[in-house]
């Protein structure tokens, strides 16, 4: 019986350390599958998708101020006092047009999808004809006999009227539509990365357990058989086994918690207030047109953009969504502003339709307190300060994302490599005892 037992001793060392080899290839597999998910989910989001939303947002909102520039480069126009508000418009409306122009030849180059090429060519040519309609409006009434401060020449203002058109019903929704689909791609990504993460964490236990289990047993087996309390190889192939378990699923997990708070918590914030400054440059641009052409119907278009930042039927507006987890005292400036520049608004059109235009084109260029430019401006500068503190959040969590998962995609070969070679050399002095 003990003849029996040692002539079979060689052969269950054998298929032990084969089991054990096998186990630790699935886990080197799983283990490098699971790394390389986590940073390819990493550089999607934060190299590819958020860019991309950003983008897309930042355009919408370039566009949007472009128009309002505009406006109230128009409205200036013929009014010596007003000298230094038409420069000061003309500086914006000409970085916008570069901005926009810039932004659009860089998506174009940035995608290899023709139909996503075509949409970016198409709003470039629209965004040229705006500027040409703009262009010619704007000089058309600087140079019109006929135009007086806030009446401009007819000519020009059926100029600007076909301009802002091409900007409402061509530009905008085109842009928003790119916008909203950037977004749910980024999304969708952070979701991919998560739903990755729950399988992988699946597989690497699956492998890894197992593989620990048999070391375990073959420790045991060993200590049992050849009277020794501990073999040093299989002992360390065992801790390298549960440092990588832990370590490696925590790497893991760490960096798909970083890429899924800094999505939702700071990337889809930042696109809210985005969307919010869009909104609230065309609502001044929507009352500034009503200051120079209150027969055009822009009162309603201020009326759309007032519904869609305030909220309606007890759904909140896009600012206070945008705000939503904004510091409280910028969140708080920022809401005081938005109830100035409404109130400042309401003034302008009552003095409009009162026929009072010199009161209102002091009301809507003024820089002193308790006038739309100024109001608007605290604003917007509130707005843009709660933008920045999101966006710049996003960018230092996705930097540590991308440090984390740095430097992990040989360890699961180095580790499991190691198990196998010490496993091997566990058993191999004790082989040789048989030979």
């Amino acid at each position: 019986m003990g003849r029996t037992t040692e002539r079979r001793t060689p052969t269950r060392l054998r298929l032990w350390t084969g089991a054990i080899v096998v186990l630790a290839a699935a886990a080197l597999t799983t283990g490098t599958v699971a790394i390389a998910d986590t940073q390819h989910g990493v550089n999607r989001v934060g190299k590819e998708t958020a860019p991309l939303a950003q983008s897309a947002s930042d355009l919408y909102f370039a566009l949007s101020d472009l128009d309002s520039q505009t406006a109230r480069e128009m409205l200036t126009i013929g009014d010596s006092d007003l000298d230094t508000a038409q420069g000061d418009a003309q500086v914006t409306l000409n970085s916008r047009v570069t901005e926009v122009d810039t932004d659009l030849r860089q998506a174009i180059g940035g995608t290899s999808d023709q139909a996503v090429q075509g949409q970016f060519q198409t709003m470039l040519d629209k965004v040229t004809l705006y500027h040409d309609l703009s262009t010619t409006a704007l000089s058309v009434d600087q140079l019109s006999t006929d135009a007086s401060k806030g009446h401009p020449d007819p000519v020009a203002l059926a100029y600007y009227s076909r301009a802002t058109d091409v900007m409402h019903f061509d530009l905008l929704p085109v842009a928003a539509q790119i916008r909203d689909s950037y977004a749910k791609q980024l999304a969708t990504s952070a979701k991919s990365q998560n739903d990755s993460w729950s399988v992988d964490t699946v597989l690497v236990l699956v492998t890894t357990l197992p593989l620990l289990a048999a070391l375990l047993f073959l420790q045991l087996a060993m200590s049992v058989r050849f009277r020794r309390t501990l073999n040093p190889f299989l002992a360390v192939a065992t801790v390298a086994t549960v440092a990588f378990l832990i370590a490696g699923l925590g790497m893991t997990s760490q960096q798909t918690d970083r890429v899924q708070n800094a999505v939702n918590q700071r990337m889809t914030p930042y696109l809210g207030i985005q969307h919010a400054r869009a909104v609230s440059f065309d609502a001044v641009g929507s009352i500034v047109r009503y200051t120079v052409a209150p027969n055009f119907g822009y009162d309603q278009g201020y009326a759309a953009d007032l519904a869609a930042l305030n909220g309606a039927g007890g759904v909140p507006g896009l600012l206070h969504t945008g705000l939503n987890g904004t510091d409280q005292v910028l969140s708080q400036r920022a809401g005081s502003d938005w109830t100035a520049v409404q109130h400042d608004a309401g003034k302008i059109k009552s003095e409009v339709d009162g026929g009072d235009v010199g009161s209102a084109l002091t009301e809507a260029t003024g820089i002193a307190g308790g006038q739309l430019g100024q109001d608007f401006y605290a604003l917007d500068t509130h707005l843009g300060q709660a933008a920045d503190t999101q966006l710049d959040a996003f960018q230092a969590t996705m930097s540590d994302a991308r440090s984390g998962a740095s430097g992990w995609a040989a360890v699961p070969a180095v580790v499991f490599g190691a198990v196998i070679a010490l496993a091997v050399a566990g058993v191999w002095r004790r082989l040789a005892e048989y030979r």
